[in-house]
Formats: C-alpha cells, structure tokens, sequence
C-alpha cells in the first residue's frame, strides 16, 4: 500500500484527480472538507482557535470568521 498527496492551487485539478482515483477504488481523504467541519460552528477547532487568537477570529453564527484568519495569515 503507498500514499499519494494531491497538491496544487486553485483550478488546479486536485478535485478531478481524485475523483478519477476514487473511481478507481483509492480512499480519498479530503483534509479541506475535515478542516471546514473542525471549524464550522460548533466544530472540534472552535475553542482552540479562540483561545489563541480571541473572539474577533470567531464570526457571529459561530464559525471560524476566514476573512479575518485570511487577512490575518497573509495580510
């Protein structure tokens, strides 16, 4: 058994990869879907994230606010 990472910006062609890999009968772990549902309200992610960075970075229905960690990472 052997891993493969998918890499690549946006319109890239990860999505389409692996798809064509899961029709081919892979495991497709998606870590985009995993880190939305780690901070989505409610998520694993949610207290952690406002301990370390306050309550600016949690937006008002409770999610991780991603246009304020988006300017805050690359700003």
């Amino acid at each position: 058994m052997f891993s493969i990472g998918l890499t690549g910006g946006i319109g890239s062609g990860k999505s389409q990869v692996a798809d064509w890999l899961a029709e081919w009968g892979a495991a497709v772990i998606d870590t985009d879907q995993i880190a939305h549902a780690l901070t989505a309200s409610g998520g694993a992610a949610i207290e952690p994230l406002r301990a370390a960075f306050g309550a600016e970075a949690i937006g008002p229905d409770g999610a991780l606010d991603r246009a304020w960690m988006r300017a805050r990472a690359f700003g």
